[in-house]
């Protein structure tokens, strides 16, 4: 489910839709920062701090993520006006926003798994791995969105 979905095919209120999800987004990669800190304190705890450089590069990537879907543009001028929107474009647009939440929840996953195996004492270099690919995966996705968006205008 996509909130104020419904919004986009009204069109009424989309541009402000369209910036509630990009923020809910960032909100949801937020939460990531809590897992990395907690990842950090048991590798100095369990004295890894040589591994605390691989979540250096992560928290900066997420950080990049969340920065982008912050600052993009509050749905293009055109692109939400009261104008003919074909119906093919918007359920284009909607394939992309539920593919974004669910790579979401995949990168929250990942963060998850690399703050359970800090505190193990357990490798994070695979989830950390898995992290940052998701994150470029996301950014690849909402490039896409944001292109379809632009030739809507």
């Amino acid at each position: 489910y996509i909130p104020g979905y419904d919004g986009y095919v009204n069109r009424d209120n989309a541009r402000e839709l369209d910036t509630q999800l990009r923020n809910k987004l960032a909100l949801s990669l937020e939460a990531n920062k809590t897992s990395l800190k907690n990842a950090l304190n048991s590798l100095t705890k369990n004295k890894k701090l040589f591994e605390s450089q691989d979540l250096d590069k992560l928290d900066k990537k997420n950080e990049n993520v969340i920065a982008k879907l912050k600052s993009a543009s509050r749905g293009y001028s055109g692109a939400f006006d009261i104008v003919k929107i074909k119906e093919e474009k918007l359920n284009q647009i909607y394939e992309f926003d539920n593919a974004l939440i669910s790579d979401i929840e995949i990168i929250n996953n990942s963060f998850n798994e690399i703050e359970s195996n800090a505190s193990a004492n357990t490798d994070i270099k695979t989830p950390v791995e898995n992290a940052s690919r998701a994150l470029d995966n996301l950014i690849s996705k909402f490039d896409q969105r944001e292109l379809i968006l632009k030739e809507l205008n």
